[in-house]
């Protein structure tokens, strides 16, 4: 069936899912939605990868301490263009997946920055401060950096990651409902879906640079003119 076939509403909500391919024509916003996951890819690739023991952190990271606040800095404002850039795939539809997927967005911004700012940005810190410390004076530091790290099995930091988390699920999959109904192919929507399942285990290796890269596919097929299911 051709687009002038279709019952009017199904060309109205086509038409909605054609605006993304106006992308090409705004380099700013081409840059938030394909330029925040690329980035974010980096940062999760950068992580510094402790081994399965958490009372490693803090030898694990010694050397590596700026690099890690930096990464986790970073991440903050990625976090934020993240969400900008699910806003901008929904932009303009008005069913109530695009809307939950918009509401998502704001506990996602909330809980996931401070869950990245206690767990990551704080252990870093530590470890910076120990380094410019005796070796005796360190001795405390290691454990912690073990709570720190490990603070998501108590209930406040675990409720904080869990909110953050799913938050991240349901605004990606709920963007990847909209965009299906809306006429998208599923060569854009599954990956779309997918990267809310995956980004939200992990940001980091191997789970986020994964997610982010799908974030990618997707946002390229429905960046291309035509992308629209017959």
């Amino acid at each position: 069936m051709t687009t002038d076939d279709r019952p009017a509403t199904d060309v109205a909500t086509s038409q909605q899912v054609l605006k993304i391919s106006e992308l090409r024509t705004h380099p700013g916003r081409a840059l938030v939605v394909f330029g925040a996951p690329i980035a974010f890819i980096v940062t999760g690739s950068l992580h510094v990868v402790a081994g399965s023991d958490t009372a490693d952190m803090y030898l694990a990271l010694h050397d590596h301490a700026s690099v890690w606040i930096g990464i986790h800095v970073i991440q903050l404002a990625l976090i934020l263009l993240l969400a900008v850039a699910v806003y901008y795939l929904t932009e303009g539809m008005t069913s109530a997946a695009a809307r939950v997927s918009r509401i998502a967005l704001l506990p996602y911004l909330v809980f996931y920055s401070t869950y990245d700012s206690v767990v990551g940005l704080s252990t870093g810190l530590v470890v910076h401060y120990g380094a410019g410390l005796a070796p005796d004076e360190q001795a405390v530091l290691p454990g912690v950096t073990t709570v720190l790290t490990g603070s998501v099995d108590q209930p406040i930091p675990w409720v904080i990651v869990i909110i953050g988390s799913l938050s991240w699920a349901v605004a990606v999959i709920a963007a990847a409902v909209a965009l299906s109904r809306a006429g998208a192919s599923w060569a854009a929507t599954v990956p779309l879906g997918l990267a809310g399942v995956i980004g939200a285990i992990d940001h980091a290796l191997p789970f986020g640079p994964i997610a982010m890269a799908l974030f990618l596919v997707a946002a390229y097929v429905l960046s291309r003119p035509g992308h629209e299911t017959a």
